[in-house]
């Protein structure tokens, strides 16, 4: 097949023309006329998972993060771009598009921790709200940490919390809408210091469980969907985390 058939299916179930308007998802480096067999989905874009694919000869690299952010001036030797150029390998990103569609990441996000009733915030198109068995904050806490992995930094109201607000990766600045919204918590994957003091004036709960550990959990999403659409593609998650807790 091509890969121009995987990059229409992609844009069929998270339409990049529904990303964020700083974003640039979808075609990064390659061909869409290239064949292909063999896929690789990663998180981002590093030197390690090029190394994989061309190792396990797979011609496309399906990454959540885009391997190019901002306009390109030069492309040095030691770069990441000149590496994926040089590779002959074709990279693919599927980004914003797919934090906010049905099934995507904060969809499975909330499927991984147990937050039921999901819809759409009224206030932010990022934001997603749930409902939980009531629970303490501590006891959510532990739950998030048990599910992702990682580290949870988390503020605690002092109410049971029920009603979730949500936004996978880096939402932090989202607690003042969901406090809008009337939720008792928000879990995401980054918060900065500020906010994280915010929500305990807002009277929310704020849970940073980390952005990888937050949208990592949609790459088993995307390879069961690419394995039910395309017969005998071969797919592997490769998406070693670059950051560590201790």
């Amino acid at each position: 097949m091509k890969v121009k058939e995987i990059y229409d299916f992609l844009n069929k179930i998270a339409p990049f023309e529904t990303a964020a308007q700083w974003d640039n998802t979808g075609l990064s480096v390659g061909s869409l006329g290239k064949e292909v067999d063999k896929v690789i989905l990663s998180l981002d874009v590093t030197n390690d998972v090029i190394k994989r694919a061309e190792e396990t000869g797979v011609q496309l690299v399906l990454t959540h993060h885009p391997l190019i952010f901002d306009g390109v001036k030069n492309i040095e030797e030691a770069s990441l771009v000149y590496t994926a150029v040089k590779s002959g390998i074709t990279f693919i990103s599927s980004h914003t598009c797919l934090d906010k569609v049905v099934g995507g990441v904060n969809d499975c996000l909330a499927n991984a921790v147990g937050i039921k009733n999901l819809r759409c915030s009224e206030i932010d198109e990022f934001l997603k709200i749930g409902e939980i068995e009531p629970s303490s904050a501590e006891d959510f806490a532990n739950k998030i940490k048990k599910v992702l992995g990682g580290k949870v930094s988390f503020t605690d109201s002092g109410k049971t919390i029920s009603k979730v607000a949500l936004c996978s990766g880096s939402g932090g600045d989202l607690v003042f809408a969901a406090a809008q919204e009337g939720a008792d918590a928000l879990l995401t994957g980054e918060a900065k210091h500020h906010e994280m003091l915010a929500s305990k004036e807002l009277g929310i709960s704020l849970f940073a469980a980390g952005h990888y550990e937050t949208e990592n959990v949609v790459l088993d999403y995307l390879k069961k969907s690419l394995e039910s659409e395309f017969d005998g593609l071969q797919v592997e998650i490769y998406s070693p985390a670059v950051i560590r807790h201790i």
